[in-house]
């Protein structure tokens, strides 16, 4: 029998630059608003929220176009049904900010080398510290999954996301990085979970890496 893998995780997250967390245009803001979600009162309120916006850019109010275009982008995030992600990478080195990361070349991993992984998670829930504050958290599972479709691998709660702001950040990225030991080389799906502290929601996305 092969000997259990250790696998050794450390984690970390970057509070995005707030001059990033207006990055979406105004037109890329009103299309939720179009699409079909979960209870019409709710596909009419942002439909309503949408129509508002257009009328405060056309009357040259863009302050408060703005600040009705961030409450529709609230709402709509709010009406989600759980996570996604809006990008999952395999990167060279832990990310600063937002957006800010170079993806690796290939996805050959030589044994006992640090794997990094970037995530977008986007849907998540907003928790209520006090004084002002909003906290973002998720816990974090792992799954280790050969070429066969064997698990050889598996931690949950391996480790924890988390961040404390005066912003309701939708640009909130995570650094993960897993190192396997004790996994011969070959082909593996690096299953991660992420589950919401501040909701039910959950989200998972699959890393394919080459251990060599």
């Amino acid at each position: 029998a092969q000997p259990s893998p250790v696998i050794m995780p450390v984690s970390s997250f970057t509070a995005p630059d707030q001059g990033h967390i207006m990055r979406r245009t105004l037109s890329a803001l009103l299309i939720p608003a179009a699409l079909a979600l979960p209870h019409m009162t709710q596909a009419g309120e942002l439909t309503d929220l949408a129509a508002q916006v257009e009328s405060l850019l056309a009357a040259g109010d863009d302050t408060g176009a703005i600040a009705a275009a961030r409450d529709l982008i609230d709402k709509t995030w709010a009406s989600t049904n759980g996570l996604s992600f809006r990008s999952t990478e395999l990167v060279q080195e832990p990310v600063p900010f937002y957006g800010a990361y170079n993806p690796r070349t290939n996805n050959a991993i030589k044994i006992n080398e640090p794997i990094y992984i970037y995530a977008e998670p986007e849907g998540y829930g907003f928790g209520s510290p006090g004084e002002g504050l909003y906290s973002i958290g998720f816990f974090v599972d792992l799954k280790v999954v050969n070429a066969s479709g064997e698990t050889v691998g598996e931690v949950p709660n391996i480790t924890e996301l988390d961040l404390t702001s005066r912003h309701s950040y939708h640009e909130f990225h995570g650094n993960l990085t897993y190192t396997l030991n004790g996994i011969p080389p070959g082909s593996y799906v690096l299953q991660t979970t992420l589950r919401d502290k501040n909701s039910a929601r959950i989200g998972s996305f699959d890393t394919l890496i080459e251990l060599v």
